[in-house]
């Protein structure tokens, strides 16, 4: 009996990624630099460090790295770091607080953007737990933040089903014993991660119309 869920955020719970992804290749158009989806998409999932190196790596060393993250904030700025929640996320989430089933968030994201972009769609009530990329030392597709949002909920593994849009981050709740439920966003997932995955859905809103 599943009593526990735990949430991904960026391209999840929230429609975050497509946003970032734009800011991002119009922050490196300003200065000089071509970036694509294929270059962001390597991104996805990973926690700071790990993407502040590939990214860096992709855009040719640290001050170009650094230039194009000014770039990105002013973006994202314009919209106060705010997106709007995925289809399905409100309803999942209060089909979840009526059954009793506690939620909980695990993302690579820092607190300050979980708490801020999670206020901002009304969602953050919703949570009893939060655990940040900030709390682990190995990030994505580590199993680390998985184990330690499991070890706050005060559950087994068995009990809790995690919900996941990207390779790296399902990848880290399959190998912390989790049953997996696969969104894809701007990618789909690998063959091994299907063939682990409890589920594959469309949306968060396909996954409730089925349980």
């Amino acid at each position: 009996m599943i009593k526990a869920a735990i949430f991904d955020m960026d391209g999840l719970l929230i429609d975050s990624e497509r946003i970032i992804m734009q800011a991002c290749i119009t922050a490196a158009q300003q200065v000089g630099i071509t970036y694509t989806q294929a270059d962001y998409v390597e991104l996805i999932g990973l926690a700071g460090p790990d993407s502040t190196r590939v990214m860096t790596a992709q855009l040719g060393g640290i001050e170009k790295f650094n230039q194009v993250m000014v770039g990105l904030d002013a973006e994202l700025s314009k919209r106060n770091n705010a997106f709007p929640l995925k289809q399905g996320a409100l309803q999942l989430l209060q089909h979840y607080r009526a059954n009793h089933v506690v939620c909980s968030v695990a993302s690579s994201s820092a607190t300050h953007h979980i708490k801020h972009r999670l206020s901002q769609v009304g969602a953050m009530d919703y949570f009893a737990h939060i655990t940040s990329g900030q709390e682990v030392a190995r990030g994505k597709p580590n199993p680390d933040i998985y184990l330690l949002a499991i070890k706050k909920l005060g559950l087994p593994a068995e009990q809790c089903i995690a919900f996941e849009d990207s390779e790296a981050g399902a990848r880290a709740a399959i190998a912390a014993g989790l049953k997996v439920v696969v969104v894809p966003d701007l990618i789909q997932p690998s063959e091994f991660v299907t063939k682990h995955s409890h589920q594959i859905a469309d949306s968060l809103l396909s996954y409730l119309e089925r349980i």
